[in-house]
C-alpha cells in the first residue's frame, strides 16, 4: 500500500533522524526540520498492511497511537484551562495593555518595552493611559 507521511508529526522528530530518514529516501536532507519534513511528506512511500505487520509492529503501533492520543489531550486541556484562565481575568476586571513607549512601571518595579503586552486592572490601565504610556487592548 502507498502514502505519505504526516508533515506535523515528522516536525517532532530530531533534526538529525530527519536528515538520516531523508538520505535513506534520496530526499534532500538540507535545510530547517520544516523544510525537510515537508519534503520527506511530499514523497509517496511504501505503507504496510496490518497483516504485513509484526507483533512487535503492531505492538509499537498502538503504543505511538496511545502516546499521540495523551499528547492530544494534554494540549486540548492546557487550551481549555488557558481559555478559562482568560476568562476569569475578563471577570476580574483584569485587560491586556500594550506599552505605546518605553518605561518603569513604578507599581511593578519593571522596565515595560514597546510592543509589550501585560494584564493589569482596568483602574491601572486608565492610568497608563493617562501617561500615554499604553493602550488598552481590544477585547
Amino acid at each position: 500500500m502507498k502514502g505519505y507521511l504526516d508533515a506535523k508529526e515528522l516536525e517532532s522528530y530530531k533534526k538529525e533522524d530527519l536528515q538520516e530518514l531523508a538520505k535513506q529516501l534520496g530526499v534532500d536532507a538540507e535545510g530547517t526540520k520544516k523544510e525537510i519534513a515537508a519534503r520527506y511528506a511530499a514523497v509517496e512511500v511504501d505503507i504496510p498492511d496490518d497483516s504485513e505487520l509484526t507483533e512487535e509492529d503492531k505492538k509499537v503501533a498502538a503504543e505511538a497511537a496511545a502516546e499521540a492520543a495523551a499528547k492530544a489531550e494534554e494540549e486540548k486541556a492546557a487550551a481549555e484551562a488557558a481559555a478559562k484562565a482568560e476568562e476569569e481575568k475578563k471577570v476580574a476586571g483584569l485587560v491586556k495593555v500594550k506599552v505605546k513607549r518605553r518605561f518603569r512601571d513604578m507599581e511593578l518595579n519593571q522596565i515595560k518595552d514597546t510592543g509589550e503586552t501585560y494584564t493589569v486592572s482596568r483602574e491601572r490601565a486608565a492610568v497608563l493611559e493617562e501617561a500615554g504610556v499604553a493602550a488598552v487592548m481590544a477585547e
